[in-house]
């Protein structure tokens, strides 16, 4: 999902800003900084650097789980250009924490792209597991598409095709041999189109993905105070998918059938 945080900057001039223009709602309100300040520090103390391969110390790995939690709910609400400024306070943190933890946005994306790898795994292994071939299918377009319309930076990174990241490609990875397995298996049935492939089952993801999500009325919760007892930011408060999204879903399984029979509202 201008310049976006995986695509090179031209030369000399620093990556600032994911290339996705802004249209969230008002958590996300400060500038967008991506690169570490000269004077960036934890709570206003002095910067140092880590040690590179020193093991993080109690509280440092505890303020990296606050951020990364905090970070991954305000991508989920607000898209991949939140600015670090909106992350620490969604933590309850300096913002300093946050640029010692992560020093630019690329490792900030980078960590919560990987902790949704075991839930790409999840719900391939899930719908893998269904005998039959069209619940399979209809069980691996929806909640993939779901995951995405709940997740608006991933969203936005997933549509993003100048964004490169490894991160991504280890999600993709996850999801082809899935859609090439499932796509073989309904190819089998005998009922569907007989070219049908991997690759169409990922373009009906991304179509129903595309579609705009229903925004959810609550109120952001409080950030936790600042202190040793906070806990991790809760995850981000599911959007309900679009109106109409299950008959989409039908619409397009109906569309991969050789023959298709009428289709019931």
């Amino acid at each position: 999902m201008s310049s976006s945080p995986g695509r090179s900057a031209s030369p000399g001039s620093p990556w600032s800003s994911p290339r996705i223009a802004s249209s969230s709602p008002s958590g996300c309100t400060g500038p967008r900084t991506m690169m570490r300040p000269p004077d960036a520090a934890d709570d206003g103390g002095p910067h140092t650097p880590p040690a590179v391969g020193r093991p993080l110390r109690r509280d440092a790995l505890r303020n990296r789980e606050v951020v990364l939690g905090a970070a991954r709910r305000m991508f989920a609400e607000h898209g991949a250009d939140c600015s670090f400024e909106d992350i620490a306070r969604a933590a309850g943190v300096g913002v300093g924490t946050v640029y010692r933890r992560f020093p630019d946005r690329r490792s900030l994306i980078e960590a919560i792209l990987e902790q949704r790898v075991p839930d790409v795994d999840r719900m391939a292994t899930h719908a893998l597991a269904l005998e039959e071939p069209w619940a399979a299918a209809e069980a691996f377009i929806g909640t993939a598409a779901r995951m995405q319309l709940e997740d608006r930076g991933l969203r936005e990174l997933l549509h993003d095709h100048g964004f490169v990241s490894a991160g991504l490609a280890v999600l993709r990875e996850r999801l082809t041999p899935a859609a090439d397995h499932l796509a073989g298996r309904l190819r089998d049935d005998g009922a569907s189109l007989p070219d049908l492939t991997g690759a169409d089952l990922l373009a009906l993801v991304r179509m129903l993905a595309s579609l705009t999500p229903e925004r959810v009325d609550a109120a952001d919760p409080p950030p936790p105070p600042p202190g040793d007892s906070r806990d991790p930011a809760p995850p981000a408060r599911p959007e309900p998918p679009p109106e109409g999204f299950d008959r989409y879903l039908r619409l397009m399984l109906h569309a991969l059938r050789a023959h298709p029979t009428p289709l019931l509202p």
